[in-house]
């Protein structure tokens, strides 16, 4: 009995001391231990765990799978807790972000806002600085993917954010300025176009459909705006007897380069209307256009015996100034009108003319403005008033006058032509071509102000407007020859542009449009290079502007304008000997008509 007594007694302290040892070091396994296995509800947090995971969401699939592992502590679970413990480590360590306080989050709210509303704008440089502020005081997932996506569209709409820190520009050395081989990039363009040329045309056959559909839109578009040449022509076929309808479909014609047609219907309403002074004035004014002087000059002759003081009439004469033959018809047809009609404006009007004729333009301009107080409704005065100021050198008196011609009467085509001839000498480029081109659109058929129109925009750096110009001009006139000068430099210089900002397809398009105008390279090459070249110097582009000029000379050795330009541009890097030596090289070649020779006074060396 006693020994059964001593075995219980060590079976109970066995038992005992068993329960305090530890099996285990890992709390999570000790806690994984402690807990009741329930399969299915780690099952559930392990699904969750991998899905975390997909996302790179390794703290988060961690934290499920150790759930897991406490539910039911598998050696799969175990190996899974391993594995995601080291790549949470590897993406950014156990150590938790602080939590934002309230207020940041609220800020960080404000700006993720506004950055929405500059991004609606398609600011995405502003959205883009917003949505960074965002993100540091909250550096949350959402606010980093937008980050993201802004930097990306940010760069590419091109406004990437300058650095503030300013370079100082350092003027290169002769040899490290690059060469442009323009035979070089000719034959790559060529090489290039074939391949660009193939694509096109079956791009072009693949959306076929898609093109006549957009046609269709554009057709639809132009009806509501203005009358087409069809509507034109059925309502004259309706009303042959409306002479408005009429004179609206030879414009029309006029407008589209039908000219033999647009003159048919003027001969029709001149037999038709004998008496009406307007139907002999169109024809006259078509003839006109045309240089056919002897036929205009009948044919005003005819409108002022119907109505001697006829105002349209009376206005043309008194605009002709460019040749001697248009001068003299303008003094008959005015001396007839103020014989015919001694109280009518034209004796006055012959008046100012024969001041302006003889550089007397402050009577001129006294003239003209009692002219104007006598004869409110003829603009003419107005006009010529504004010739006397451009005369006398006071050009805002006579800007200010040819504006006020064209309030009184937008259709009056030589204020408009005056004004942008005034624009152009100011170099205000642009507001000149804008002037021309309104003068175009009343008188379509004015070659002079399509070439200016054209000739501004090209000396405005509007290299694409030039073109558009010149190439609606070419309609009219498809011989002119210095505009398949002109033209090709425009097309060359945008074709060097836009492979310059790496748009190259644009740029191959442009290169075939200037060789398809003009095959005859060494005629237009040598100026663009040359005009190339002033245009990167007025942008601070100095050294791309000594290479395009080193360029321009290569191709045309005695070319004075080139080594002038090759100078000023030394000049601005502060290479006061190179400017020098271009500037005598170009007094060796044109020792007479050449802006060196001031530029060499200028740097203090005189060159005789």
């Amino acid at each position: 009995m006693r020994l059964i007594y001593i075995w219980i007694t060590r079976i109970i302290l066995t038992i005992t001391m068993v329960g305090f040892i530890p099996f285990s070091s890992n709390p999570t396994l000790v806690q994984a231990q402690s807990k009741k296995k329930n399969p299915a509800q780690a099952s559930k947090y392990a699904k969750r765990g991998n899905a975390k995971a997909k996302k790179k969401d390794y703290r988060g699939a961690l934290a499920d799978y150790k759930r897991a592992y406490q539910l039911n502590p598998s050696s799969g679970y175990k190996k899974k807790v391993q594995q995601l413990t080291s790549l949470a480590k590897k993406s950014g360590g156990k150590s938790s972000k602080k939590k934002p306080s309230t207020k940041q989050a609220q800020q960080a709210a404000n700006y993720a806002k506004r950055g929405n509303s500059k991004a609606k704008k398609k600011n995405y440089a502003g959205a883009l600085k917003d949505y960074q502020r965002a993100y540091k005081l909250n550096p949350s997932s959402s606010n980093k993917k937008k980050v993201q996506q802004l930097t990306s569209l940010a760069k590419k709409s091109g406004k990437t954010v300058a650095s503030k820190s300013p370079t100082r520009a350092k003027t290169p050395r002769i040899s490290d300025i690059p060469m442009i081989s323009p035979v070089k990039y000719a034959n790559e363009i060529y090489n290039i176009t074939e391949a660009f040329e193939s694509s096109s045309r079956n791009l072009a056959r693949a959306t076929h459909y898609l093109d006549e559909k957009e046609k269709k839109k554009v057709e639809r578009i132009y009806l509501k705006r203005a009358p087409s040449t069809s509507d034109l022509e059925q309502a004259a076929r309706l009303e042959p007897n409306d002479f408005r309808k009429q004179v609206d479909l030879s414009r029309n014609y006029e407008a589209n380069g039908r000219f033999e047609d647009a003159k048919e219907i003027y001969l029709k309403l001149a037999a038709q209307h004998p008496n009406n002074a307007d139907a002999h004035f169109h024809l006259g004014s078509f003839y006109s256009r045309f240089g056919q002087m002897t036929k205009a000059r009948h044919s005003f002759d005819e409108a002022l015996d119907v109505q001697p003081s006829h105002r349209a009439t009376i206005e043309t004469m008194a605009t002709l100034f460019k040749t001697k033959e248009s001068r003299s018809m303008s003094d008959d047809m005015l001396s007839k009108s103020a014989q015919k009609d001694p109280k009518g404006p034209g004796k006055q009007m012959k008046k100012v003319r024969q001041n302006l004729n003889d550089l007397n333009f402050d009577v001129a301009a006294k003239l003209a403005q009692g002219g104007q107080d006598m004869f409110p409704n003829q603009v003419a005065f107005i006009f010529l008033k504004g010739r006397a100021f451009e005369g006398l050198g006071n050009l805002d008196k006579a800007k200010a006058t040819y504006q006020q011609s064209i309030k009184k009467d937008p259709t009056h085509h030589e204020s408009y032509v005056a004004l942008g001839d005034l624009y152009f000498g100011q170099g205000k480029y642009v507001y000149a071509a804008l002037t021309y081109g309104d003068a175009i659109k009343i008188d379509p058929s004015d070659k002079n102000s399509r070439f200016n129109q054209g000739l501004s925009y090209f000396k405005g750096s509007e290299w694409g407007r030039a073109a558009s110009s010149w190439e609606d001009l070419l309609h009219y006139e498809p011989h002119n020859q210095e505009v398949r000068t002109l033209l090709p430099q425009a097309y060359y210089i945008l074709a060097v542009e836009y492979n310059r900002v790496g748009q190259s397809s644009l740029g191959q398009t442009a290169f075939r449009k200037a060789l398809s105008v003009n095959k005859n390279s060494g005629i237009w090459l040598p100026g663009s290079m040359r005009v190339l070249a002033d245009y990167y110097r007025e942008k601070g582009m100095n050294r791309e502007s000594l290479a395009a000029y080193q360029e321009a000379i290569e191709l045309k050795p005695n070319d004075a304008q080139a080594y002038l330009g090759l100078g000023i541009t030394y000049w601005r890097m502060n290479e006061t000997g190179l400017a020098k030596a271009a500037w005598a090289r170009s007094m060796e070649i044109d020792p007479i008509n050449n802006d060196a020779r001031g530029w060499l006074l200028l740097a203090g060396k005189t060159s005789s």
